[in-house]
């Protein structure tokens, strides 16, 4: 899933000309605290809006504040894990999509994000989710997928943590089915540590609750 796919097409950029009321009332109208500015088509740099509300002149252009330039984007080729990277190490909640030469091509929410993260790890797909834990010297992502295959199942998304501290692997994956007792039998055979399955259709119905309460909630 790469970066163009996941622009925010409702939500406009900032100009290095516009005031400081004028971006004011664009973050309250699209409901967001933080905003792309462009000098021209180029990216310039994001505005805060605790940044405009320090100015003494709401009436003075952006480009009059001389704020200090912070610019966290992702090219245009990137991949949404490298979007969600630059939003932790920026510490934003939206971040603009540029090309090589500095054109800003659109802006990346916080809701556009995660929509593409569900969609991504098939959260809204039925099935079981079992969490694993191996020794890190025994950790083999072919074994485990075999180990699926022959229990009639698929892996429809995997994700792993290390524990650096004791050498101990943490794996999370979903399937494509609900049936997994002869799997997770077989894991336990393989000396995989079963921590916690969760296979019911209650489960299943609790998680898309879940989701779809935090997409009206970024909605707010």
């Amino acid at each position: 899933m790469i970066a163009p796919g996941l622009i925010s097409d409702s939500i406009p950029p900032l100009h290095l000309e516009d005031s400081g009321e004028h971006a004011l009332i664009t973050m309250q109208e699209y409901n967001v605290s933080q905003l792309p500015v462009l000098d021209g088509n180029k990216y310039a740099g994001l505005i805060t809006i605790d940044e405009i509300l320090h100015q003494k002149h709401l009436s003075h252009t952006i480009k009059s504040f001389q704020l200090p330039v912070r610019k966290p984007f992702v090219l245009d080729t990137a991949h949404l894990f490298d979007v969600m990277k630059a939003a932790l190490d920026f510490n934003v909640r939206v971040v603009p999509v540029v090309d090589e030469d500095s054109k800003f091509l659109g802006l990346i929410s916080a809701e556009s994000c995660l929509r593409g993260f569900a969609t991504l790890n098939s959260v809204k797909e039925i099935g079981a989710i079992i969490e694993l834990e191996t020794e890190q010297a025994d950790y083999s992502l072919s074994e485990i997928a075999r180990i699926a295959e022959e229990n009639s199942a698929n892996i429809l998304c995997f994700y792993t943590n290390v524990r650096h501290r004791d050498g101990i692997v943490e794996i999370t994956l979903k399937f494509n089915t609900t049936e997994v007792s002869a799997m997770v039998a077989a894991f336990e055979r393989y000396d995989y540590e079963v921590k916690a399955i969760y296979n019911d259709a209650e489960y299943t119905e609790e998680l898309k609750d879940r989701y779809d309460g935090l997409m009206r909630y970024l909605n707010v």
